[in-house]
């Protein structure tokens, strides 16, 4: 996963496509409460880039724990509040993971508990993986 930012757009509509193609991209295969989970995580998203300030590029929810490869599976963190972090679990090849609990398969999965450093929350990831909470 790789972040643009500060893209330069012609006009205030060509910004408003690109988030357009953005979020439809995000619900493509969505269903149920996976959608409702991408929904939340899109508000979340627009939230924390709305708080922050324009000259502040360096307090982004972005963290240098994105694209972690620990087996066969790829560990993105992200911040979801002052000291709030969680992690998001894919297959790197693409497929499905399957969810002990509650039992499901889905896309991704996303770590359960806040962690204080995007550090913790891969480490958080890495543990439900070795326990088979995600497989």
């Amino acid at each position: 996963m790789s972040a643009q930012l500060d893209l330069d757009f012609a006009s205030d509509d060509q910004a408003r496509a690109q988030i357009d193609a953005a979020v439809s991209y995000l619900l493509r295969n969505a269903a149920g409460a996976a959608r409702d989970h991408v929904v939340e995580t899109i508000i979340e998203t627009v939230r924390g880039v709305a708080s922050r300030s324009p000259d502040s590029a360096a307090t982004s929810n972005r963290s240098l724990m994105i694209g972690v490869t620990y087996r066969d599976f790829v560990i993105d963190a992200y911040r979801r509040d002052v000291d709030r972090w969680r992690a998001t679990i894919r297959r790197s090849n693409g497929k499905k993971i399957r969810i002990a609990f509650p039992p499901s398969v889905r896309d991704e999965a996303t770590t359960t508990s806040d962690a204080i450093t995007a550090e913790k929350a891969v480490e958080f990831a890495r543990r439900a993986i070795d326990l088979g909470e995600v497989l």
